[in-house]
């Protein structure tokens, strides 16, 4: 590593640094080295440009919103109060200037006090470069000269007014359109980051400290404490590197969590108050991190977008503050021992999470990952593994085969499928933790999934009997609301929703038949059954989307009676359907007698139901012929009729193929 170049630095009353020569990041010992006594101002130095920074970004983002708002007058008014003492930016006044914010009739932006702003972000980048340039960091990046053409292109904000297109400049982060103040703001952040890395001399459990306070240490040492205890699940990913120092009467704290540049961790501590500010490129992740902290009383902030040189591919990130006030000593080291316990769950989430969604349902998999946090388990494991290639090779030991669109929750049923990547995530940890061979933790997975999949082979028919009960819950609504029409206490459009929500779960369970089936070799009499009874299901569906318009018609009550009849009919045959699948799945060739005449019982009632539908479906349409005051109530009611007629069929056609096959096939087997 190259020396420091001994020239002499000059600071000036604004925090202006002149006469360094340029030069690599120096360590500790070099800095002490070169120069001597004049070390001892970097801490200080350093502590003041990290603060700077936050205050310097503030204000950048005031200047944003404040356009934002100028440009929608008429939009919700924005809050930054929170972010703006979070940023140590004392100055009150800056929150109702927000609200002033207005368009001049040339375009210009007039901001009350934005002359003053101006002259504190420029106050606040020379102290952001100060230590810097004492230290002579670094070579190739001449930030003096950056600022001064920065500041010299910056016009000045007289009567404070900020011309027209100047706010963009400032603020752009798009490397391609040259310098900005935003650009520089970010250089400087990342060489002082470098710096307090390289000042940091002192560890307390793994951080890097400097500057803290006797009263500091056991807070740091709690913070630590959690971090270690699971920092070990995050097996070979680099991450969780934690710095802490003192600056303006707060004690810092900053943990890198993994490679991510836009992904930043500070937790200030003042008093008993714990202040964390996160920012992160997947608004999912951030939402994750703070439902984390459910036990805790953290006041989280609205989390808001914020504009950043592009990281990842993406341009803006999402910032987060949470505040927790403890009750004592006790209760404060206890808080950091938990934030800094999870931490590690946030290192490749969003990449596991992406990985699950070809296994489980879309919400599923961020349930998966917060279960894993809660119990200290993790998903580094899983990546450890292979992730989706561990659970192919275990979907290809049990002889099953997912085909193209197919996913693993609808072969296995979405909680099976969740319980059982519960049992993957748990393994892998902790058989790795424990230092069981792979190959062994691979068995384990494998044989697990093989035995999930005999399981499911053998409820067809309690799937069937949960179709079933969705049938019924599909008629049972129909019928309440034809029974009450007339009366205003029905909700048509709701009831539809909610029929629409239930044809969909029935679907669900046609297809995990039809995986099951295919997969299984099971006969195909278990896939025709659910399509039969679905194409009930999808009828009731259909007729609940028509009777919502039945409000919108002048239709009597009486024309509606043989309806409603029919839809008490259907309500009935649901009932029957659930004993009849109920009842078959006791019925073996050396089974009770009683069972196999109950299942017969339920196969007539269904039939003679069918046949009652019949006769009301007639007399309805007899009804609409002679009395339907205009062909759109005919047509309506009509259509309705003829559907629960045809769920009806549909029922009736699913007890006799069941009949059939258990008559033929399992009894006389």
């Amino acid at each position: 590593m190259r020396k420091i170049k001994a020239a002499a630095p000059h600071i000036t009353h604004k925090g202006d640094v002149q006469g360094l020569a340029e030069s690599d990041v120096p360590t500790k010992s070099v800095m002490i080295d070169e120069l001597g006594e004049r070390a001892l101002l970097l801490p200080d130095l350093l502590a003041q440009a990290l603060a700077a920074n936050d205050r310097v970004k503030f204000l950048l983002t005031l200047l944003q919103t404040a356009e934002h708002r100028a440009d929608r007058p008429d939009g919700a008014a924005v809050d930054l109060s929170a972010e703006r003492r979070a940023a140590g930016v004392v100055d009150a006044t800056l929150d109702t200037a927000l609200a002033d914010a207005r368009r001049a009739l040339d375009g210009a932006l007039h901001l009350p006090g934005a002359e003053a702003l101006r002259h504190s972000v420029l106050g606040e980048i020379a102290t952001m470069r100060a230590p810097l340039a004492l230290a002579g960091v670094p070579a190739g990046a001449d930030f003096a000269a950056r600022e001064a053409a920065l500041t010299k292109a910056l016009p000045p904000f007289e009567n404070d007014l900020v011309a027209a297109g100047i706010v963009d400049a400032i603020t752009s982060a798009d490397r391609a359109r040259g310098d900005s103040l935003h650009i520089l703001v970010m250089d400087l952040h990342k060489a002082l980051n470098a710096l307090q890395a390289e000042l940091s001399e002192e560890s307390i459990d793994g951080a890097r400290v400097w500057r803290v306070e006797e009263a500091d240490r056991p807070l740091v040492a709690a913070f630590m404490r959690g971090l270690n205890e699971t920092a070990p699940l995050k097996f070979d990913h680099p991450g969780l590197g934690t710095t802490a120092t003192r600056a303006g009467g707060k004690l810092i704290v900053q943990n890198d969590i993994g490679t991510n540049d836009a992904h930043v961790l500070v937790i200030h501590v003042e008093g008993l108050a714990v202040t964390l500010t996160y920012t992160d490129i997947h608004t999912q992740r951030a939402a994750f991190f703070q439902s984390l902290f459910k036990p805790f009383a953290v006041q989280w902030d609205d989390t808001r977008t914020r504009q950043g040189e592009e990281v990842n591919g993406k341009e803006n990130y999402y910032l987060c503050i949470g505040r927790f006030d403890a009750a004592d000593q006790t209760a404060l080291e206890r808080y950091l021992a938990f934030l800094g316990s999870r931490i590690v769950f946030l290192i490749d989430w969003n990449h596991t999470r992406k990985l699950l969604r070809e296994f489980l349902r879309k919400d599923d998999g961020v349930r998966l990952l917060k279960w894993a946090a809660e119990n200290n388990i993790g998903h580094r494991g899983f990546l450890m593994l292979g992730g989706e290639r561990l659970l192919y090779e275990a979907i290809e030991f049990a002889q099953q085969t997912i085909h193209y669109g197919e996913k693993l929750h609808e072969a296995l049923g979405a909680e099976q499928a969740v319980d059982y990547l519960k049992f993957v995530l748990r393994t892998v940890t902790e058989g790795l933790i424990a230092g069981r061979s792979e190959r062994f933790i691979r068995d384990e997975v494998k044989t697990e999934l093989a035995r999930r999949f005999r399981g499911a082979q053998e409820s067809l028919l309690s799937i069937a009997s949960s179709h079933a009960a969705l049938v019924f819950e599909l008629a049972t609504g129909l019928r309440d609301g034809l029974l009450r029409f007339g009366e205003g206490g029905h909700d048509f459009d709701a009831a539809a929703s909610r029929a629409q929500h239930w044809e969909q779960e029935a679907d669900a369970l046609v297809n995990r038949v039809r995986s099951l089936v295919r997969r299984m070799h099971k006969p195909e009499i278990y896939r025709d059954l659910l399509h039969e009874a679905d194409d009930a299901a999808d009828a009731l569906e259909e007729a609940a989307f028509i009777a919502a318009f039945l409000p919108k018609l002048q239709t009597s009550p009486d024309l509606l009676a043989p309806v409603g009849r029919l839809a008490e009919l259907l309500v009935e045959g649901a009932q029957e359907l659930v004993k009849l699948f109920g009842a078959a799945a006791q019925v073996r060739r050396d089974g009770a007698r009683e069972d196999f005449d109950d299942f017969l019982q339920a196969v007539d009632r269904l039939t003679a139901i069918e046949h009652e539908t019949d006769k009301v479906e007639r007399t309805a349409r007899g009804l609409l012929l002679m009395e339907a005051p205009d062909f759109r109530v005919l047509e309506l009611v009509g259509t309705l009729a003829r559907l629960l007629e045809e769920a009806a069929d549909a029922l009736s056609r699913t007890a006799l193929m069941l009949r059939d096959h258990l008559v033929n096939d399992v009894m006389a087997g």
